[in-house]
């Protein structure tokens, strides 16, 4: 999987251990709840996801879903990911995502479609390559989400109780 690697210029934390605990957190994880807006009101999905160097993250939908009509609209989205099952007592990890989400174009749909291949290795019953996504051999479209800032929740290495928040410089 991706390893991620930013200069965040944190005042506090260097970024060795920011973007370690970043990826560490997305490699462990494969469902993210990815809050939209429908006028005014707020809706959420999940989705399995992956993700790229970047910091941008790839799931597949069916683009008649409630939610993709949401971005269509307005491409604002907050992204939840963690283990769901870390007991309450004890060092707790995770990352709360914000940004943009669009259908995935271009180039981005070929390496998004290989990564999701990558990760979820049962996908390649359907599709053998990404050429196969692009032919149509699924009816899910991708969609690709490009995140701007990040609050990082990760006690064991940040202390407990403490978010760290993060702008992405692109």
């Amino acid at each position: 999987m991706a390893k991620i690697n930013f200069n965040f210029k944190h005042p506090e934390f260097d970024d060795t251990r920011l973007n370690t605990s970043i990826t560490e957190i997305l490699s462990a994880n494969e469902l993210c709840a990815i809050a939209s807006i429908d006028d005014g009101r707020s809706y959420i999905h999940t989705a399995y996801y992956c993700f790229d160097e970047k910091l941008n993250l790839f799931f597949l939908s069916g683009a008649e879903a409630h939610h993709n009509k949401n971005f269509s609209k307005n491409a604002s989205v907050a992204v939840s990911i963690y283990n769901s099952s870390q007991p309450w007592d004890g060092d707790k990890k995770g990352a709360q995502l914000f940004g943009v989400c669009k259908l995935a174009t271009g180039a981005s749909v070929i390496e998004g479609i290989a990564l999701y291949l990558k990760r979820f290795t049962s996908l390649k019953e359907w599709v053998k390559h990404p050429d196969d996504f692009l032919k149509g051999a699924i009816s899910s479209k991708l969609y690709k989400i490009s995140v701007d800032s990040i609050k990082l929740f990760d006690e064991a290495e940040f202390g407990e109780e403490n978010f760290v928040v993060l702008d992405v410089l692109r």
